[in-house]
């Protein structure tokens, strides 16, 4: 009788999740997150003094299983420098950022400062701007469209994060000219990470992560860095100071990966992107490079720039000091 009763909850478990799966998807088609984000900003920038608008990637929405402290990044910045209005999202890079702040500069009140936190992946590297959802394909087109904030801002059925068959096939087929692995596609990368489950991986496994997340050449030409340029203009009209943050990955597990070239690696394309930066804004600087050890990750493992507490009290730190100095 127990084990039909556990049998009996999994199985009701299981259902939920699917129903719950099932609505994600249909609001996903409804709202568009970013400019519900935006809408939120807005409201709050009419009605509040707002110390900070921090402009956010995944980075800061995530906590490490290994924390007693929970306190998510924004929520620990607000500790250091006061009121702090968050607009972030997985994924977000300098198009929502520079969009989200374009709509936002028709209001007159203003943060005293800006922060926007920016992982070098989420404004250039294949696996996440050419994903239909993390894209945000239809968000950016939506966004476009809309002149300003001094009205409520419209999010229901403008854009939404969803791929058709057709999207997720072209993006499968997707090229990717990797430093260790030469030409690929997204589609073979995909065959062998997908459905592998939660970490310690095969240490080759591992390996190919970081490949796919960091392996990609970036060139000159890559769309991605226009986009920058465009965001740290909207920035510097924006007319307040700003703070840019460069979200690290876990650098010595690269490192240990691939010996003498990951760290070298990322920061070829950490200095591209401050160059982008710079065509746009020579006030904003290059982005805050704040050291970080394995410990300071959710988990090395799985190559993510997402942050332990530790991890977090650093870059809160060091983004209030830079606040505060502007």
């Amino acid at each position: 009788m127990a084990l039909s009763s556990v049998l009996h909850r999994a199985q009701g478990s299981v259902r939920v999740q699917r129903q719950l799966s099932k609505i994600r998807r249909l609001r996903s088609r409804l709202v568009d997150i970013p400019l519900q984000q935006v809408e939120q900003a807005r409201r709050r920038l009419e009605t509040e003094d707002v110390d900070v608008l921090l402009l956010g990637d995944s980075s800061t929405l995530c906590w490490s299983l290994r924390d007693t402290d929970r306190t998510l990044l924004p929520a620990m910045l607000g500790q250091r420098v006061g009121n702090v209005v968050t607009l972030a999202g997985p994924g977000f890079g300098a198009g929502i950022y520079g969009e989200a702040t374009r709509i936002l500069s028709s209001l007159e009140r203003r943060p005293k400062a800006v922060v926007f936190t920016l992982a070098l992946r989420t404004s250039t590297a294949t696996h996440i701007v050419a994903d239909p959802i993390t894209g945000y394909h239809r968000s950016l087109a939506a966004m476009a469209k809309v002149p300003g904030a001094r009205g409520k801002v419209r999010y229901l059925g403008r854009g939404g994060a969803f791929a058709t068959d057709d999207e997720r096939d072209a993006f499968l087929a997707q090229p990717v000219d990797s430093v260790w692995n030469g030409p690929r596609t997204i589609g073979w990368y995909r065959e062998q990470l997908v459905g592998t489950g939660l970490p310690p991986w095969p240490i080759e496994l591992e390996k190919l992560r970081f490949d796919y997340f960091y392996g990609e050449h970036l060139r000159t030409d890559n769309p991605g860095l226009q986009r920058l340029t465009t965001m740290a203009r909207h920035l510097e009209s924006y007319g307040v100071p700003t703070v840019g943050v460069w979200t690290r990955p876990p650098i010595q597990r690269g490192e240990m990966h691939f010996p003498g070239e990951f760290e070298a690696h990322v920061r070829s394309h950490k200095v591209l992107q401050d160059e982008a930066i710079l065509r746009g804004s020579a006030a904003i600087g290059p982005m805050l490079d704040i050291p970080l050890d394995d410990e300071d990750f959710e988990d090395s493992f799985n190559a993510t720039e997402h942050f332990a507490f530790s991890g977090r009290t650093k870059v809160a730190d060091a983004i209030a000091d830079a606040v505060r100095s502007r």
